[in-house]
């Protein structure tokens, strides 16, 4: 079974992740999911920067697992289609609130928002399908 130590590394050889170390840590990110390997300890920290507002948040010890059981691109894809929904929620209740007060300027902009993310989302979620084929041809 892999630890975080692998998911990390993982993380690394992912091509399509952000470099961001620095002189205390090293630090990958792919769809605004980071994670870190302090240099010194040698802890890994996997943060949504999604949520949070002013500072990142780290992620539960499900979404943990989750990372751990099916590797660093697997997790990344689910913790974004979650952030996505979560995006969604939030759009659809202000374009509710927005059809009352007829506002239409707000409303197209909000339209327009909803439907990159449900773009963004349908891509991605192929993916997450692709490597969910791949792992039950394996097995």
């Amino acid at each position: 079974m892999r630890g975080l130590e692998s998911v990390f590394e993982e993380a690394k050889l992912d091509e399509y992740s952000g470099v961001l170390d620095s002189r205390g840590a090293e630090a990958r990110i792919v769809l605004a999911i980071k994670i870190t390997r302090d240099r010194e300890s040698g802890d890994v920290e996997i943060l949504n920067t999604s949520k949070g507002g002013d500072y990142y948040k780290e992620i539960s010890k499900d979404e943990y697992e989750l990372f751990i059981k099916k590797g660093w691109r697997y997790g990344v894809y689910v913790l974004y289609l979650s952030n996505c929904r979560l995006k969604l929620n939030s759009i659809e209740i202000r374009i509710n609130e927005h059809i009352q007060e007829s506002i239409n300027t707000t409303l197209e902009m909000l339209q327009t928002r909803r439907k990159v993310i449900l773009n963004n989302y349908a891509k991605v979620k192929n993916k997450l399908n692709q490597i969910n084929n791949e792992q039950e041809h394996l097995q």
